[in-house]
């Protein structure tokens, strides 16, 4: 099993191992990864680094895990690129820059872009999102089928070449933004679109976030095809305009050249109509608590994080972070939003899936006990255990 079972920040190209299950898999499960992976599959025990960032509290899989990938190389084919169907399959190793690179020649390219150059299989199992998905969508938009290992062993096909079908379940969906719980994606056919014949960047500034958040409403609301809309509070645009030495010496910059320095990225979303009042409740919220941080958001979609940098060994300092983080999930859904936007549950937000959703995780406990009943498929996210602490 590989990476696209850890959480969207873990989802950068490795160069060693990726985690898999904690727990023994049944000899079907490891027999159907081995059939795919070759002798690139070990069931050793061994101490296993921890890849990726902690954004919304993610963790990895404790160290005893009993399957991972020596190398993603067997993994990280483009299988095939069918330029008139306008769609592609690869395997779950490759990455979006890898991708598109190879695509260039076709005048098609894969859209969605999380911000860093991640796996599809990761981006498959997070869900994964970001700047240009005002236009083009997630991960569930644009992966039309899936192939993927399942706890007893078996290996599913799901979905097909075609735009649409009514045919059944839709077991692609299904296991999409998953978080690897369900099943080890494999293999993904994924929605090709045309490069833009042109493009223009504009940048605007406001005198209020809330007039900037309106804007960008009324500019969707009149139909304007953009592709992106992102959106910097005034600390976000001091750092970017300073250079990097001067950044290096900005309050933001010094902490992260701290030793035992930490950052917290926060990740929610909102009905677009609800975005300005959450975005300015929480820059109030972020001064009066005398936080420093900076707010940047996909102001298209009404996902938006701040981002905090705080020194761990000052315990009152996250105290009051980690109650900000709070609060701000519990802002976004009491304006109708969501606990995580593009981030994930992982272990950081388990508590919140339940509040979100309520009577609905009840059926997603019993999808999850039908389809890996010994829970082996990266335990303990979703919905069991607590949030870890800081």
């Amino acid at each position: 099993m590989w990476r696209q079972l850890l959480p969207a920040s873990a989802c950068r190209p490795l160069q060693t191992r990726l985690l898999s299950t904690r727990r023994t898999a049944s000899s079907e499960t490891i027999s159907a990864l081995k059939d795919l992976l070759g002798d690139r599959l070990s069931t050793s025990r061994s101490v296993l680094e921890q890849h990726g960032t902690d954004e919304s509290y993610h963790k990895v899989t404790p160290p005893d895990a009993v399957a991972f990938v020596e190398s993603t190389q067997e993994v990280s084919q483009i299988l095939k690129v069918e330029p008139e169907n306008m769609s592609c399959r690869v395997q779950a190793g490759v990455t979006r820059e890898l991708l598109n690179t190879d695509l260039r020649a076709t005048g098609l390219f894969f859209p969605v872009d999380p911000g860093a150059n991640a796996s599809i299989g990761g981006m498959i199992n997070t869900n994964a999102s970001g700047t240009t998905t005002v236009r083009y969508g997630n991960m569930k938009t644009n992966v039309m089928a899936l192939t993927a290992v399942m706890a007893d062993g078996s290996i599913i096909k799901t979905g097909s070449k075609t735009r649409k079908s009514s045919a059944g379940y839709d077991l692609t969906r299904l296991i999409i933004g998953s978080e690897g719980t369900l099943a080890v994606v494999t293999e993904a056919e994924l929605r090709l679109f045309g490069n833009p014949e042109a493009e223009k960047t504009m940048i605007c500034s406001f005198n209020t976030m809330k007039d900037a958040v309106e804007t960008c409403a009324a500019v969707m609301q009149m139909g304007i095809p953009v592709a992106l809309m992102e959106l910097m509070d005034e600390n976000a645009v001091e750092a970017i305009n300073k250079t990097e030495e001067a950044v290096e010496w900005s309050p933001l910059g010094l902490v992260s050249q701290m030793p035992g320095s930490r950052g917290l990225v926060t990740d929610v979303a909102v009905p677009p109509s609800k975005l300005a009042d959450v975005i300015v409740e929480t820059q109030v919220d972020l001064k009066e608590t005398g936080l420093f941080g900076a707010i940047v958001g996909h102001v298209g979609d009404g996902n938006f994080h701040a981002m905090i940098p705080f020194y761990q060994d000052n315990q009152e300092l996250m105290t009051k972070v980690k109650s900000f983080s709070n609060r701000l999930v519990e802002r976004a859904l009491a304006y109708e939003g969501t606990c995580t936007g593009e981030h994930g549950i992982g272990l950081g937000k388990m508590n919140y899936l339940s509040v979100e959703h309520r009577d609905s995780v009840d059926v997603m406990h019993t999808i999850k006990k039908a389809l890996d009943p010994k829970d082996i498929m990266n335990p303990g996210k979703m919905f069991y255990g607590n949030a870890p602490s800081y």
